[in-house]
């Protein structure tokens, strides 16, 4: 046990340094990086024994995770950083399967040539050309190489995380040059690719991209399934379909109930654990799982006792140790924050519930998976739900109710999915009949969450000015329980009481303070798109719902943040036009809120790119929404909101013309015009009053080709908002913020300021 607990404190240390480099020092922070281990190695001289030696050690790991992250960033970041904006000619390695998208292929390479350093690669190919590659195949192209970690003109560690350390884009043919001599070793690919074209073959196609996600890891199709994606998201269950911990671990618990818990079970899982992450196809999430998975259980096989820390610890230094980027890995926090919380508390948790279980024997069996059930969910959240507030802006509410109703379907689909793929090779035809039996499983989970994810009580929202409170709340007082209990015999369900009392409090105040809203004009920051919230008491009304130039869906940003105001209903989204940075978040906007109405232009056909029209109908029709289409000029209300909408196709201008609105609550307006240019903006101050506007929502995010003198003359805007953000097209103009200031308009940026939430109060 002393030589185990030595490991896990030079683990420790390891790991700590590496998340600290990445997160919190700088290069220039050498003094702190000096300084933290010599520290410990002072306070290591207050104490004795074991203690001063475990300190010592962690002291001396934590100055090695230092260097190597220095070292490792010196060799792949900085070395491939001064070659961004560089056109290069060279050679490189495919290491997977081409992944098509809609307007290019993205190609995973490692680069063999001598013009680049020879590291994993991502290159973007937009020629159009038949994606026929395999992994293995060599080729040779011509790149122009931008940095990986700057993304829409932000930092980003979401490409060095997965270790791809240099990124290009090519127009020009790529060479297929020959086949790498070793590339047998990218049989797992092949194997992986193999099984996700058996899934597809044997299941249908509303629920093979399910199932190809959940036993492959192969997500292409199932993304495509705006409704159940954007669902199993909210809905807590986005992991079941990440080849990860959980799926190695159903994969070993069967294993383990067919051939008992001994030396040669833990032999033959590990072998069939390596087996499987092979057949998926090698992917990072699979190898951290079964390193996790396998590392407790090593020690029956070399008569150890296997001590949880050091496990977790040392797991969590192997993977930091190939590279220590993958520290900015969401997915690896969240997988080790759930291992974590597993190995921590799931047995006390059920021990506790199981120790109250008071039922008839024949319900004794069910009762008991679903304290199982239970006992995994809340212990899994102890350390994942403050990592899924910070990264995602919200914690799941029902996830375990959600893990009770559907986790039973999931270690069927997993187990039998594997089944048939198997008695297929050889019995083709039964194979599909049972996998069409086993499709009604996948089914019932997406009509489960689907439903789930619309309802108020689903996730809590962090922009809720009352949830983080809660959420400190909640842990403050478990700690307080834990500490207490030591003491004085206490019954956890009074901090269980509380939450849950101070929750039902934050969905009180939420919903009173929506009800008070006297109006609110809400600009979210959507990059170069545009996206607008107007609320009052109840109602919300919506204009556009796109993004461009941003990782987030615009649908998925606004809906976060009305649900985290208590709003879940849209009276009306009215679409200026349906190009892509005006819609592209409709869809997914639909699947997560009840939108009654869509206001389109009769010519939205003419400005719908990439199928936009025909997705967005057929999200209306699956959601109950129905759709307006302007003919003429119209009104529309939604309690103190009045929508006022000028119809502009036949105003002689282009096909991004669209609609056209003036949005007023009590006696303050707000003009918005799409991506309307000047010619259309003078016939419209021509045949309509619109003198006495308050806001203007400036046209196309600034372009020089909109904002006339004629339109800023009639209106005498007090403000104007531009939505904008990282774009290739100049906006906004300079001569459109020149104009602007000529009439003295104060100017409000969204890539400045961020979202824009103006308050209207009374005499506005």
């Amino acid at each position: 046990m002393r030589g185990v607990r030595t490991l896990c404190a030079a683990s420790i240390g390891y790991c700590a340094a590496v998340f600290l480099s990445h997160y919190l020092l700088s290069g220039e922070s050498l003094a702190a990086v000096l300084m933290l281990p010599a520290v410990i190695m002072l306070a290591a001289l207050l104490f004795r024994g074991n203690m001063r030696t475990r300190l010592i050690i962690a002291a001396v790991f934590l100055a090695v995770g230092f260097g190597h992250y220095r070292l490792y960033n010196a060799q792949t970041v900085d070395k491939c950083e001064v070659y961004a904006g560089k056109e290069v000619t060279t050679t490189a390695r495919l290491t997977d399967y081409p992944d098509v998208r809609d307007r290019c292929v993205l190609l995973s390479v490692k680069i063999t040539g001598e013009e680049l350093p020879n590291v994993d690669a991502l290159i973007i190919d937009y020629s159009n050309e038949e994606a026929d590659f395999l992994p293995g195949d060599e080729i040779r192209v011509k790149l122009k190489l931008r940095s990986v970690t700057e993304r829409f003109g932000e930092e980003t560690d979401s490409n060095i995380s997965k270790g791809v350390y240099l990124s290009g884009y090519t127009s020009e043919k790529i060479e297929k040059t020959g086949r790498w001599s070793c590339s047998v070793l990218y049989l797992p690919k092949i194997i992986g690719n193999a099984l996700h074209n058996e899934i597809g073959r044997l299941f249908p196609d509303d629920t093979a991209p399910f199932m190809k996600a959940l036993l492959a890891g192969y997500k292409d199709d199932y993304y495509q399934n705006d409704k159940l994606y954007a669902s199993m998201n909210v809905a807590g269950l986005a992991h079941v379909v990440a080849v990860s911990g959980m799926h190695v671990a159903f994969f070993v618990g069967v294993l383990q109930s067919i051939l008992g818990r001994n030396r040669r079970s833990s032999i033959i899982c590990i072998a069939l654990v390596w087996l499987f992450v092979v057949m998926v196809g090698s992917p990072p999430s699979a190898v951290r799982a079964g390193i996790m998975i396998s590392l407790p259980m090593l020690a029956p096989v070399f008569g150890r006792v296997n001590d949880r820390a050091t496990t977790l610890s040392f797991a969590l230094a192997l993977i930091l140790l190939s590279n220590p980027f993958s520290a900015g890995s969401v997915a690896l926090q969240l997988s080790f924050g759930s291992v974590a919380g597993m190995l921590l508390f799931s047995q006390p948790i059920y021990e506790y519930l199981s120790s109250r279980l008071i039922a008839p024997r024949v319900l004794e069996r069910p009762l008991r998976y679903v304290i199982a059930t239970l006992s995994s969910s809340l212990a899994v959240t102890v350390f994942t739900c403050p990592l899924m507030a910070a990264h995602f802006g919200y914690v799941t509410l029902l996830a375990p109710i959600m893990n009770i109703l559907c986790l039973w379907a999931i270690s069927f689909l997993f187990v039998g999915g594997f089944v048939l793929c198997i008695v297929g090779l050889v019995l083709p035809i039964p194979a599909m009949w049972l996998a069409n039996i086993l499709s009604y499983l996948v089914r019932y989970i997406a009509c489960v969450v689907e439903y789930s994810a619309k309802l108020p009580i689903t996730a809590l929202y962090m922009e809720n000015k009352y949830a983080p409170w809660w959420l400190v709340s909640s842990y403050v007082l478990f700690i307080a329980y834990f500490v207490i209990r030591r003491h004085k015999k206490l019954s956890v369900l009074i901090p269980s009481a509380v939450c849950i009392v101070l929750l039902c409090g934050v969905f009180w105040l939420t919903d009173r303070d929506m009800r008070a809203d006297p109006g609110t004009i809400s600009v979210m920051n959507v990059g170069n798109g545009q996206c607008i919230a107007v609320t009052e008491g109840e109602n919300t009304v919506v204009i556009d719902c796109g993004s461009y130039g941003v990782t987030q869906n615009a649908g998925s940003m606004l809906s976060s943040y009305l649900r985290a105001n208590g709003r879940y209903d849209i009276d009306y989204l009215m679409l200026t036009h349906l190009n892509t940075d005006h819609a592209t978040g409709v869809e997914r906007l639909m699947n997560l809120m009840n939108v009654k109405t869509i206001i389109m232009p009769d010519n939205a056909e003419d400005t719908s790119g990439d199928g936009m029209l025909e997705r967005i109908s057929a999200a209306a029709d699956e959601n109950g929404t129905s759709i307006v289409y302007i003919t003429q000029d119209a009104d529309f209300t939604a309690g103190g909101i009045r929508l006022s909408i000028y119809e502009s196709s036949d105003l002689g201008a282009r096909d991004e013309s669209g609609i056209m609105s003036t949005v007023s609550i009590s006696d303050y307006d707000m003009l918005v015009t799409g991506d309307v240019e000047k010619v259309v903006e003078r016939e419209l101050v021509r045949e309509h009053d619109l003198s006495g506007m308050e806001l203007l929502i400036v046209p196309h995010h600034g372009s020089k080709y909109s904002t006339s003198d004629e339109l800023l003359t009639a209106l005498r805007p007090e403000t104007a908002v531009i939505s904008t953000g990282y774009n290739r097209y100049g906006h906004p103009t300079q001569e459109t913020l020149d104009i602007l200031e000529k009439y003295n308009v104060n100017v409000l940026r969204t890539d400045k300021l961020g979202r824009i939430v103006l308050h209207i109060t009374a005499g506005d």
